[in-house]
């Protein structure tokens, strides 16, 4: 195939596409946004004088709230720049480059995805990165409000697998622009949508990126995709619910709605397993390796103080 030739298609065709991407997703995260807040007022006003009101938002919801302007600030500025330079270094380390128009654009997806997949994997499977994501799954329910706490140091693991998406020629702003989902990502966190038939078996929805927040053991670590289930099907990590309930959260409640314990949990967990592991093979295992196969230090009453509640909470 001339590349040269399809690099010359005429960029109208790419710039309308790149349009209605940005539109399409607008919208559709407006309507999602939309509709949760008039389903919350209606199931609000029908049980405001019943036995078991609801409320209009759940009890987290604030702290998720801070984590998610707070995640903004570092992870939508110095995370997005910090990404790009991986992305431009590979470029320019590379002499492979992929034209971005209307016959690379599938391609330009499926990379995007695999990307998603191999960070998101990582950060599953290596404990320093999970002390960060486990942010996001320590909510013990799974609703709207869960795509909101989000971690502020996705951008770490991210950036690591941005150089070699780079190094195989796909250009860094193109890729940026087609890796994003912000609106299937909101989609997705709810339990007010069912079982969706084959669509759940090929891409990313509310009943299978619920067992990823799951804590059962056979739940665990799977449904790693970001718009599809293609990678996790091809490296063994797909799974459908069978007749287990889901319980959600991570193996360890926090027991806080405060989003500075929320935000410091896992990184206390991470210290204190690493200050008391054995041995510098042992603390470097304790950093990078799998979370639940490291260093697990038991703490005795007297090594914390009987008033640090975070602390406590921590061990």
């Amino acid at each position: 195939m001339d590349w040269s030739v399809i690099a010359n298609i005429n960029q109208d065709d790419v710039a309308q596409f790149v349009k209605f991407w940005l539109q399409g997703s607008g919208a559709i995260l407006s309507l999602l946004i939309a509709a949760e807040i008039l389903l919350r007022v209606l199931g609000w006003w029908e049980h405001r004088n019943t036995d078991t009101p609801r409320p209009l938002v759940p009890e987290d919801a604030p702290a998720n709230f801070v984590l998610f302007l707070h995640s903004i600030l570092i992870d939508g500025i110095w995370g997005n720049a910090l990404i790009f330079a991986s992305l431009t270094l590979g470029s320019k380390l590379t002499t492979w480059h992929i034209p971005f128009n209307v016959y690379t654009i599938p391609l330009y997806f499926l990379a995007g995805e695999f990307w998603h997949y191999m960070y998101h994997r990582m950060s599953h499977e290596v404990r320093l990165f999970w002390a960060d994501h486990s942010i996001h799954h320590s909510q013990r329910e799974y609703e709207f409000f869960t795509s909101w706490r989000l971690p502020p140091g996705t951008f770490l693991y991210k950036a690591v697998w941005a150089l070699p998406m780079a190094l195989l020629g796909f250009s860094p702003l193109a890729f940026l622009l087609m890796a994003q989902g912000i609106a299937f990502q909101t989609f997705i966190h709810t339990r007010r949508i069912g079982s969706m038939g084959w669509f759940d078996s090929w891409f990313c929805s509310p009943v299978n990126h619920s067992i990823h927040h799951a804590c059962n053991p056979q739940y665990m670590d799977k449904n790693y995709g970001g718009m599809t289930m293609i990678f996790d099907r091809l490296f063994g990590t797909f799974i459908l619910p069978n007749e287990e309930k889901i319980k959600f959260g991570i193996t360890k409640d926090v027991n806080s709605n405060n989003p500075f314990v929320i935000w410091s949990f896992g990184f206390k967990q991470l210290l204190i397993d690493f200050w008391h592991a054995p041995g510098l093979v042992a603390k470097a295992i304790v950093l990078f390796g799998k979370p639940g196969e490291t260093y697990n230090h038991v703490p005795k009453a007297k090594d914390f103080a009987a008033d640090d509640h975070i602390l406590a909470a921590a061990e």
